[in-house]
């Protein structure tokens, strides 16, 4: 074959390659209309709002790693008690490089020093103490050299007290109800491991007294982002409720089973996202041990997170998500189209390979071929407006039904000039924003790896 034969053969089969993995995308959107009728009918029963009030809720631990500054931990720990649930507690792990955070918190909620009553289930690095709060005594806090997430994590959950856990990363602020709506589930269906909730940027809103206040969005970056969060986050993950097993992330807003976290050893002290690698092994393991999950994401925007606005920030968190992922499914390998791990393993493995990991590098070598077989005259117009469709002109097209959904699905009003400035993003995103997420993603595995405790926005790609 010609040089002209290859370059044309190899556009038409990435142009078909997007074609596909857009066109299951569509899917993944299709999926998520009846999983969004079934919550709205399980929201108007009457038997389930009894239930919710009763005894039957399971107590549940937030456990999460302090690293704000000290005046917005005393805001984040506020918060946390501010949620609208009959049984829980609150595990935070003060790193030991943020200063004075313990002093401030000591001071805000009068804490005192208490011996460790649990039994060490997981390894982690040395505790110098505990400590919980006179004025609250469902608070406990813990404090902790300098380390990484995955370690602080495992502390916290040793320190838990009961059965079912919501890991929480970093800059995340709830609704009041969000543990209600997460521990829903968990009532309904015996075999649910864990549950996933929708994660909403909460740019320009601002923390006081623990309550998040609305403020103006601003830039175009926090715009995409809000796209991808809805595409990711919301629709698609609802279609994976339907079509496969869901991948969520127990460092962000997951509500899961202690006993399934021992089961793996716990978060790798050692990862970069220690979550995401915990949600593969926690698929692998249960299926191994032959115990058949759920592990569904809801609809409810649960949470909210402030993400970055500079694309050199948001492409620092692209890299080490992709990374954390390609690591996660390497050390996994054996799942890979192997139907004893169901649709996970038949289907949403080999998404996660093609569509997340091999699809960025894909693209922009597609855009490259676009541009040598339009200047040579390999390629002619028609073939590369028929490829943009494919590529740009479908993606575009997604989020802008994304939005639609968005709009009709909740019941929250929308007003019509936000309506538009979504609308216009959906459009943006696909235009310039994407293909820069493209080559961030693509030199992943060239750049330097990120220490496992420096704060970051989870990527919202992580939803798919």
């Amino acid at each position: 074959m010609s040089i002209a034969e290859i370059l044309g053969a190899t556009m038409m089969a990435i142009m078909i390659f997007f074609l596909v993995i857009n066109s299951f995308h569509a899917i993944l959107l299709m999926a998520a209309v009846p999983e969004l009728w079934s919550h709205w009918q399980l929201a108007d029963d009457e038997y389930f709002h009894a239930l919710v009030g009763s005894e039957a809720l399971p107590p549940i631990s937030v456990v999460a790693m302090l690293r704000q500054s000290q005046d917005d931990a005393v805001g984040f720990a506020q918060m946390l008690l501010g949620l609208d649930y009959p049984r829980f507690e609150v595990v935070l792990v003060v790193d030991g490089a943020v200063g004075a955070t313990l002093d401030h918190l000591v001071a805000a909620f009068e804490l005192y020093e208490v011996p460790p009553a649990f039994t060490i289930n997981l390894k982690t690095q040395p505790v110098r103490g505990y400590y919980r709060s006179q004025l609250h005594p469902r608070l406990l806090c813990l404090d902790k050299p300098s380390g990484t997430l995955g370690d602080a994590l495992n502390a916290a959950i040793n320190a838990a007290r009961y059965p079912h856990a919501l890991s929480i990363g970093p800059n995340i602020v709830f609704e009041t109800d969000a543990l209600l709506r997460l521990s829903r589930p968990f009532l309904l269906d015996r075999s649910v491991a864990c549950v996933g909730g929708i994660l909403r940027p909460a740019n320009g809103a601002r923390l006081e007294g623990g309550r998040l206040v609305p403020g103006r969005v601003r830039g175009w970056t926090i715009g995409c982002q809000t796209i991808e969060y809805l595409r990711n986050f919301m629709f698609q993950r609802l279609g994976w409720n339907r079509v496969a097993s869901n991948i969520v992330f127990p460092s962000n807003t997951v509500l899961l089973k202690r006993e399934h976290v021992f089961g793996v050893g716990g978060f790798d002290p050692n990862e970069e996202t220690p979550g995401l690698d915990l949600a593969v092994r926690l698929h692998k393991h249960l299926t191994d041990i032959g115990v058949k999950v759920k592990m569904p994401v809801i609809p409810d925007p649960v949470a909210w997170s402030v993400v970055a606005g500079d694309l050199a920030s948001i492409g620092r968190a692209r890299r080490r998500w992709l990374r954390g992922l390609w690591r996660a499914l390497a050390r996994n390998a054996a799942m890979f189209a192997n139907p004893e791990y169901g649709a996970f393993g038949v289907i949403a493995i080999p998404y996660f390979w093609l569509g997340i990991i091999i699809a960025p590098i894909l693209e922009l070598l597609g855009y490259f071929g676009l541009v040598v077989g339009l200047a040579t005259g390999v390629l002619n117009s028609s073939f590369a407006w028929a490829y943009l469709a494919a590529v740009v002109g479908y993606g575009i097209l997604l989020s802008v039904w994304t939005v639609v959904f968005q709009v009709i699905s909740f019941e929250r009003p929308t007003q019509a000039a936000e309506i538009v400035r979504l609308l216009a993003y959906a459009v943006i995103e696909s235009l310039g924003y994407r293909q820069i997420l493209a080559l961030y993603r693509t030199t992943a595995y060239f750049a330097d790896r990120q220490p496992t405790h420096t704060n970051g926005q989870s990527s919202p790609t992580g939803a798919a």
